[in-house]
């Protein structure tokens, strides 16, 4: 992105491109992952790349669901290279957000009953225009919906 976006739904979008670009296509569990980026980026007040950030990642580690990883690390720039992600394994989703030399920290969880609503609409095998369409409606959807957040 050369210039910044003008609007929360501009950055949104960016910021999904760059995210399909980086991870080759396009579904639900990487818009999550945008998301759940964008989100920390915004309750900490720090840009893409802010050195002190960190990101400790809390899910299943198989696809579809790893794909929030890729949102994750292409929003933020904490990625495993500069080890500033770290994974671990969890039956739940969540992100923890923090600041070196901060108390201050931030997660974010996937609410269950969204991963489940996902998860069954996968199972049936759905085409890529089919997937593509649960992605943007994911973007589409209030934070309030999707993520619980706690400081």
């Amino acid at each position: 992105m050369t210039t910044p976006p003008r609007n929360r739904n501009d950055y949104l979008n960016a910021a999904l491109q760059t995210a399909i670009d980086f991870h080759g296509h396009f579904g639900p569990f990487l818009t999550l992952g945008v998301r759940m980026g964008l989100l920390g980026l915004e309750k900490l007040g720090v840009k893409p790349g802010d050195s002190r950030l960190h990101a400790t990642v809390m899910l299943k580690y198989a696809a579809p669901i790893s794909c929030i990883l890729d949102g994750i690390q292409t929003t933020t720039k904490c990625t495993v290279g500069n080890t500033r992600l770290a994974w671990k394994e969890s039956s739940q989703i969540s992100v923890i957000f923090q600041l070196d030399g901060s108390k201050r920290r931030i997660r974010i969880r996937v609410d269950p009953a969204i991963v489940q609503e996902l998860l069954g609409r996968l199972s049936e095998q759905p085409t890529d225009k089919a997937t593509r369409e649960i992605g943007e409606e994911i973007a589409s959807r209030p934070d309030s919906e999707l993520f619980l957040s706690e400081e």
